[in-house]
């Protein structure tokens, strides 16, 4: 086994980053890039999804095997149990484990989540959702 340093070339990509523009009125531009902790995005998620009618609670999950590995391929992972985030530049792809309320149609509460998760990280953090894997781990009767 060999000692090998990481690349130095690039951006570590520990956290998500979105690199930005601004015009300024003089004609010229301010650049810059805005670095996103991890436990920001997953609690953007939690809080987003936790606010969907239909949504009783966000769920422990078990990992699966494939994720047993380490890394997903096309960035880096994050994970509080509940919620799990790999970013990828710019781009986040998520997993979801809810627990969801009887008579909830799961497939329309499914697609609100998709499409409020993608709302959020793009208005909130400049960010692109690529995908959000939804895990419902079980279905309660209201008021339990």
């Amino acid at each position: 086994m060999t000692d090998q340093k990481p690349d130095q070339t690039g951006p570590r990509m520990d956290k998500a980053q979105v690199d930005t523009t601004i015009k300024i009125e003089e004609g010229g531009e301010v650049r810059g890039t805005v670095r996103i902790a991890p436990a920001v995005l997953i609690q953007l998620i939690e809080t987003t999804v936790l606010d969907i009618p239909g949504v009783v609670a966000l769920t422990s999950h078990k990992r699966r095997k494939s994720e047993d590995a380490g890394e997903m391929p096309g960035g880096k992972s994050f994970d509080d149990g509940k919620v799990r985030v790999t970013v990828d530049g710019d781009q986040i792809d998520a997993d979801v484990s809810i627990t969801v309320q009887s008579g909830t149609n799961v497939s329309r509460l499914t697609d609100q989540i998709r499409e409020k998760v993608g709302v959020a990280a793009g208005r909130m953090l400049g960010m692109t959702v690529r995908s959000v894997d939804i895990y419902v781990a079980d279905i309660v009767a209201a008021g339990d």
